[in-house]
């Protein structure tokens, strides 16, 4: 008997899991970290992320009583951190710590909701508006390929003229801000080059090229018609070169020529084949190989040229001798390699960026961090940090609170007016309980972390639907499909931000809509003397054939917006497809069923 009533128990089941999906989560007491600053005595220690327990042995229950506690606080201050006492001296510059609410759902809040971290990047030197235009395309490319959500830049003109550009994200690290967004990301491979004298003379070889050297005092010497002194920059067959210094014995001249530059890279690999991390000994290395333009290529193969190779000792390979390619990005050595002596000379496109961190972990970021920089490109300016702040949630701490008032005055007067027009409370109770129930299994499908919920959701749908199918109950393929389509999508997870909130009252006011067409088919009254029951599931399947066409013509739309990869435009139509979807699937039939009983129990 109870298998009769088998959709609203694929909607108990649903609605049982999405909130479960919603609010299962681990309770923890305190504030969690937003963001350290570099003058923080905690740079270094604490992350972002950190959930803060108790100061001074203090418990900590909001982001007001931490403030009381360390606004201008300055001395030895103890943090506990996961049972773990951290312990600073905090100057008169502060604790230098931000801090925010814990999540205690797994809904994902976006900016405008839960709040987040604001910073003013400033450029070092006079940028126009196109240039910040520039600026603002290349973050965006490095955000996206680094996988940042929820981040935005916004161009900003002060009113002494100078530009800036402002960045708006949750949780963002200050370590993200310096090591990727604020990076200029001029690349350039440098490759020593020795010349071996002999009496004070030796020959510079370049390519097929070969020009005289000779040292004359005090480490000057004379290249061709150059004079060069130590660490002067020179260029040669269109290539530039660094005079570095000569051996105390004179016998070696060293040099540093450009073989690559950032405009040089066509393609940086993250296939596991080309990129990778691997232990050795107690650090981990990281590797990935990018491919170079022909034109730096044949600098390789100049610059490399008649230098002499020389086995090594403990490997037996052989390698060019006293050569080696340096890596640079904007100033600062990244990795150094030795070159295989079959290099010599030779065109080679297919460089390897090496490097290697403490743990994997870090060795996993410095390598995405190099490989997205590579990927967007160098910024046409650096960039410094002028401030950063923590923003307060544009729809206030009380916004929780105060959707919930209006869904119930919503509510209210939903029920107020269906009822006035079919003056049955069978009919307008269900319909707000299908709505309400639409929000919840939304919320619950956009929650994170909750596979374990989903999973044993799917297994009782099937369960529910097999076991009614075997009882000979009707079953069509839409219910399979919704039985099982919709845990699954429960396996996804997205932001729910103002876009998303304007999805889910778009599909909800949908759903309304074709709960009324529901009511208004089944409650009209036939002309005929039909059986009762015939009647009315005609007219359902009548009402659904409408329904089926709204809700086609409604996905159709959002499909194209869902993938021009927008985030307010993408975030509203995912939202809204997973609400039709919910609806025509799982709550609709539901709703359907509910109207069928009541109508039948009035008319038998």
């Amino acid at each position: 008997m109870m298998l009769k009533y088998w959709r609203l128990w694929l909607l108990l089941i649903m609605v049982l899991g999405a909130v479960l999906a919603i609010i299962l989560k681990p309770h923890y007491v305190g504030v969690q970290i937003a963001y350290v600053y570099d003058t923080s005595p905690a740079k270094g220690f604490l992350q972002q992320g950190m959930i803060v327990s108790h100061v001074n042995g203090d418990k900590i229950y909001g982001v007001g009583q931490w403030d009381e506690l360390v606004k201008n606080y300055q001395g030895n201050i103890t943090l506990t951190i996961e049972r773990d006492d951290y312990k600073f001296y905090v100057n008169e510059s502060g604790l230098g710590i931000d801090a925010m609410e814990i999540d205690t759902t797994n809904l994902d809040f976006g900016l405008d909701i839960k709040g987040g971290t604001r910073i003013l990047l400033q450029p070092k030197e006079n940028a126009s508006g196109e240039m910040i235009d520039q600026i603002i395309a290349t973050l965006q490319t490095r955000a996206n390929i680094y996988g940042l959500r929820e981040v935005r830049f916004f161009p900003i003109k002060s009113l002494d003229g100078q530009n800036f550009v402002q960045i708006e994200a949750a949780g963002l690290g200050r370590e993200v801000v310096t090591d990727l967004l604020s990076k200029q990301g001029n690349f350039e491979a440098k490759i020593s080059k020795p010349v071996f004298l002999s009496k004070g003379k030796g020959s510079f070889q370049l390519g097929e090229s070969s020009y005289p050297v000779e040292l004359i005092e005090n480490k000057t010497v004379r290249l061709g018609n150059l004079t060069l002194n130590p660490n002067q920059t020179f260029e040669l067959d269109e290539i530039e070169f660094e005079y570095v210094n000569a051996t105390e014995t004179g016998g070696e001249l060293f040099f540093l020529g450009t073989a690559y530059k950032g405009e040089d890279i066509e393609l940086v690999y993250s296939d596991p084949q080309h990129s990778g991390v691997i232990p050795r000994g107690q650090f981990f290395s990281f590797y990935f190989g990018i491919l170079v333009s022909e034109k730096g290529a044949e600098r390789f193969a100049k610059i490399t040229s008649g230098i002499p190779s020389q086995m090594d000792l403990q490997t037996g390979d052989y390698y060019l001798k006293d050569s080696q390619i340096f890596l640079y990005l904007d100033n600062n050595l990244v990795s150094s390699l030795r070159i295989a002596s079959t290099l010599g000379g030779k065109i080679y496109t297919t460089p390897q960026i090496e490097g290697s961190r403490e743990t994997r972990e870090d060795a996993v970021k410095e390598k995405l961090n190099l490989q997205t920089i590579l990927r967007s490109g160098a910024l046409p300016v650096s960039l410094e940090t002028v401030s950063v702040g923590v923003i307060s949630p544009t729809l206030g701490r009380g916004f929780v609170t105060s959707a919930m008032y209006a869904g119930l005055f919503a509510a209210i007067a939903v029920i107020i007016v269906v009822f006035i027009r079919y003056r049955k409370l069978q009919v307008a109770i269900p319909l707000v309980f299908i709505g309400l129930s639409e929000i919840v299994i939304i919320l619950g499908i956009a929650a994170n972390n909750d596979w374990m919920i989903w999973v044993p959701v799917l297994m009782l749908n099937a369960l529910v639907i097999g076991a009614a199918w075997w009882k000979k109950h009707e079953v069509d393929v839409i219910a399979w499909v919704g039985a099982l389509l919709i845990p699954i999508l429960g396996l996804l997870t997205w932001t729910i931000d103002l876009p998303a909130i304007g999805g889910i009252i778009a599909a909800i006011g949908v759903g309304v809509d074709n709960m009324i067409v529901i009511a208004d088919e089944t409650l009209a009254r036939s002309g005929e003397e039909r059986k009762i029951l015939y009647t009315i599931k005609d007219k359902i399947k009548r009402a659904f054939f409408i329904i089926f066409g709204s809700a086609s013509t409604t996905i159709a739309a959002m499909v194209p917006l869902m993938s021009l990869g927008v985030g307010l435009v993408r975030g509203f139509a995912i939202t809204t497809i997973i609400g039709v979807l919910v609806g025509i699937l799982i709550t609709r039939p539901a709703y359907a069923k509910i109207v069928e009983m009541g109508t039948s129990r009035e008319k038998t």
